[in-house]
Order: C-alpha cells, then structure tokens, then sequence
C-alpha cells in the first residue's frame, strides 16, 4: 500500500513538471508545444487508469478477505453451538445412566435380599412338608417356582435396560466423534481457503508489480521526450542568440517562430 502511495505521488510529481515544460513551451510560442501537449495529456490520462485499477485492486482484495473472515466465523459459531449441544446431552445421558446403574444396583440388593428370604421361607416349607399333607405342599412348591419366576423376569428386565442404556451412550459418543470429525475437515477447509486467498493474494500483487513496472517504463519514456524537448529547446535558443548576433546591434530582434 505504502508502494502504491509512493508510486502514485511520483506520478502526480513528474506529471507536475510535465506540465510545467509544456507551459513554458507555449509561452516561448514553441513549435514542439503541440506534441508536448498530447503527450501531457496522454500521460494524464494514463496515470488516471492506473491509479484506478490500482485503488480497485486494494478495494477488491479488502472487500474479500473482510467477506471471508465473516464467512470463517459464522462456520465456527454454528460448530461450536452445535459441539455443546451434543456434550449438554451427552452429560445429561450419562448422568442419567449413573442414576440408573444405581438404581439397578439397589434393586439387585432387593433382589438378592429376597432371595435369601425366599430361600427361608422354602426351608421352612421344607420342613413343613414333613408334617404337612402333599397337597399343601406342592402348592406352595408352585407358589415359590411362581415367585421366582417373576424375580427372574424382573432382573432380566432391568438387566435389559441397562444394556439398552449403554447403546445410547455409546450412540451419542459416535455422534460426538462424527461432529468432531467435521469439525476437524472444516478446519482442515478453513485451512485451504486460507492458502487460496494468500495466492490470490500473491497473484494481487504480482499484477502490481507489472502495472508499476510498465508505470516505469512510461516514465523512462516521458523523461527521454523531456530531454528531447531540452534539447529541442536548447537548439532554438542557439538559433535564435546567432541570428541575433548576425543582424548586428542596430537591426531589430525577429521574434522566435511561432
């Protein structure tokens, strides 16, 4: 940017002096005032296009690195509401399944607490048969296998569920490495766009170089007509100091051609 000043305020100085040659050439009624003066305002002209596309470069490459950071951001927000909503979740899960483990837990306790009371209460059925008739006691054998049968089915259930628990834990725990994977190859993608706007960018300035090396070629040839009109100058000067030298000192100055 600081180049594109420097070039730009060289330009305006030599286009200045430019100017200033060809005034002086108009009021010396110079015959090269007519050319001077189209290359003047070629020049200007040309100075104008290039310190427009120059201003156009810098505008466009803001413009897009402004419009690509906004982009960058809104991608990360947008993952990273999205990450905590998985982890809220997932806590909310697992805090929920340690509940349920215990809960389980105690309910095997219950379980096992009540086996052991079930297994009394057959010890003493068993010792009850022997002085109890052999219908009252295959009764109670079908109430106690009846019994034990609903506490098996009751621990499966429970044993059931706690196994559907740890799916879903394990469910969400894939969902939060996918999202973490995403994030990842959007970083990855953050990454290359990156690369691709520092070559846009080195491409930018590339095309910089050129319009300031083709600025400097145009300087090397205003500055050849500068020293041709100087030299075009130097010789009607010449002309016009012999011819006053030939007329003598009583003959009046002829004018310069116009």
């Amino acid at each position: 940017m600081n180049q594109q000043n420097q070039s730009s305020a060289a330009l305006t100085e030599v286009w200045q002096r430019l100017e200033a040659v060809c005034r002086r050439l108009w009021d010396e009624n110079s015959s090269n005032a007519v050319e001077a003066q189209a290359v003047v305002e070629e020049f200007k002209g040309e100075a104008r296009r290039i310190e427009a596309h120059l201003a156009n470069l810098d505008e466009a490459r803001e413009h897009a690195r402004r419009e690509r950071e906004e982009d960058l951001a809104a991608m990360r927000r947008q993952y990273e509401m999205e990450l905590a909503s998985l982890k809220k979740r997932l806590e909310l899960q697992e805090s929920s399944l340690r509940d349920k483990d215990a809960r389980a837990e105690e309910l095997m306790k219950t379980i096992a607490r009540k086996e052991e009371e079930n297994l009394n209460f057959h010890s003493q059925v068993l010792r009850m048969s022997a002085t109890s008739d052999e219908s009252k006691t295959k009764k109670m054998e079908e109430f106690y296998q009846e019994l034990m049968k609903k506490e098996g089915a009751l621990a499966e259930s429970w044993q059931a569920r706690h196994l559907t628990l740890e799916k879903e834990h394990e469910h969400l725990q894939k969902i939060l490495v996918a999202r973490q994977s995403e994030l990842d190859a959007w970083e990855q993608r953050r990454l290359g766009d990156e690369e691709s706007l520092k070559k846009r960018t080195t491409d930018l300035e590339i095309k910089t170089q050129q319009l300031s090396s083709e600025y400097r070629k145009k300087q090397q040839e205003i500055e050849d007509l500068k020293a041709s009109l100087q030299r075009s100058i130097t010789d009607l000067v010449r002309q016009y100091q012999a011819r006053l030298r030939g007329s003598g000192p009583e003959a009046a100055p002829t004018p310069p051609p116009r």
